[in-house]
């Protein structure tokens, strides 16, 4: 049996539109065996052909122009489903990386982050998703290039997931198809600090760095409460805070007070309606990971 676990990612991540995502230790884990088996492991749901990882095997195996053996596929869900954490990434990823190891293909990390983005459309969820820590990825000519950064002192990141789905569809109907030339020039300086923030260790650098211009305004209505929670627990001690890939989900960053932050996040959207579940989580260094009994 073949058991693959890959990350939670949030992308977008502050002034990142589309190149920046994070890595998170809350995983979902797919298991790999024979038709034969009668029993699924516990806790999993057996996955119908079609699936995204059913997809990403079928594209490794085309682009290897190899065969990769007929298998059962089981999930056992820990990451919300279209809450903004990178779920649709961790089936895609998780089916390339399968298939590469049944295949002995041996595609290394930029090939197999290439393909996930065929099927993924960016690559800022599917980078962090297989190597961990903090990415940013482009995509050129040649294909995708990536840089892991890992957090120079430890960081503890809330998400606090509301009680309604968004999905990533709908939420880029909202964008604009171009933006003031004033706005980009804020985002590009924003985002040098993200990364100088994180290279260096000087978070206090996170809330100016967090902010953005080129996403996050226009899906505030899509989020009822978005602004108001990330205010709030800025003002109560967090670095910064963003909505988490295309939402409707938010993360802060900190290293201290978390139950507090946690509790500030919870009851300011509850005066806004909304219910929200939140996780105290720390940055996966390690992205996908798995165990093959052959």
């Amino acid at each position: 049996m073949l058991k693959v676990c890959v990350p939670a990612t949030s992308a977008n991540l502050g002034p990142g539109f589309d190149c920046v995502g994070l890595a998170l230790n809350l995983d979902n884990e797919f298991y790999f065996f024979s038709p034969q088996e009668k029993e699924i492991p516990p806790g999993t749901t057996l996955l119908r052909p079609g699936s995204l990882v059913h997809r990403g095997m079928e594209l490794m195996a085309r682009t290897v122009d190899q065969s990769v053996p007929k298998l059962n596929v089981a999930i056992k869900t820990i990451v919300p489903r279209s809450r903004g954490l990178g779920s649709s990434a961790t089936l895609t990823v998780a089916g390339i990386v399968a298939a590469n190891i049944l295949s002995k293909a041996n595609l290394n990390e930029e090939e197999i982050i290439s393909l996930a983005t065929k099927i993924e459309g960016h690559p800022d969820n599917a980078a962090p998703a297989l190597v961990g820590g903090l990415v940013l990825s482009v995509t050129s000519a040649k294909g995708i290039k990536y840089i892991k950064v890992e957090p120079q002192s430890p960081l503890q990141v809330i998400v606090a997931v509301p009680d309604f789905k968004l999905s990533t569809i709908a939420a880029r109907k909202v964008l604009p198809d171009v933006v003031p030339y004033q706005d980009a020039v804020f985002n590009t300086g924003r985002f040098g600090l993200l990364m100088t923030s994180f290279l260096t260790g000087k978070y206090e650098l996170l809330k100016l760095a967090m902010e953005d211009r080129l996403h996050q305004p226009y899906r505030l209505p899509l989020v009822p409460g978005l602004k108001e929670v990330m205010a709030a627990v800025i003002s109560q001690g967090a670095f910064g805070s963003c909505l988490s890939g295309a939402g409707p989900s938010v993360l802060a960053f900190c290293n201290q007070q978390a139950d507090l932050l946690k509790k500030v996040m919870e009851d300011t959207w509850r005066e806004h309606g909304v219910s929200a579940k939140t996780y105290l989580l720390e940055i996966s260094t390690e992205g996908t990971k798995y165990t093959y009994d052959d």
